[in-house]
């Protein structure tokens, strides 16, 4: 015989860390459960401490993965100023870097400087142009990018603080991205 027990979504999400749900489900604010499943959930409620017991460790998972969730927030985020992939941003270091050293070389020879020169044509008429037009983007980046990871970490870091799942959920929905 199955048995009925009202709950919160949030219960039930503490109840699965230490009971196995799965022969049970959840629908209109009440858990089913029946058998060995139903006799667990019984127990653990009988305990009138058994959110505090297991709030810490749920806590601790839901804030791993908020900080997942930032993280890859932060992604997209930079993905709408940058192109996907690590051969790109490989690719965009390399030239950032040969942008630097030609625009410092007193006399640059241009097969020194692939990356630049596969772009002479395309990004601007010679490879000087190519070099200032690679060196203004880096410097964009470096402050678009700056602001991201501040916002990242920062959100990382409030969630790390928060004492309950309201609070962390607070700090990772507070994240003001650039």
């Amino acid at each position: 015989m199955s048995q009925k027990f009202e709950l919160t979504p949030d219960d039930v999400t503490l109840i699965s860390s230490t009971v196995d749900l799965s022969g049970a489900f959840y629908e209109d604010g009440f858990l089913v459960a029946d058998g060995h499943t139903a006799a667990a959930v019984e127990t653990m409620l009988a305990n009138d401490d058994w959110r505090d017991r297991q709030a810490p460790a749920q806590l601790a998972r839901l804030k791993t993965m908020l900080k997942v969730e930032i993280d890859a927030s932060a992604e997209a985020q930079r993905l709408k100023y940058i192109t996907p992939g690590s051969g790109q941003a490989l690719t965009y270091s390399q030239k950032s870097d040969e942008a630097n050293r030609y625009l410092a070389a007193t006399s640059p020879v241009a097969a020194d400087y692939p990356l630049l020169s596969a772009e002479v044509g395309i990004t601007a008429s010679d490879i000087s142009g190519v070099a200032a037009v690679v060196k203004a983007a880096f410097a964009q980046w470096q402050v678009i990018g700056a602001h991201i990871e501040a916002s990242r970490l920062r959100a990382k870091a409030s969630i790390e603080e928060a004492s309950t799942e309201e609070a962390a959920r607070a700090a990772a929905a507070a994240v003001v991205w650039p």
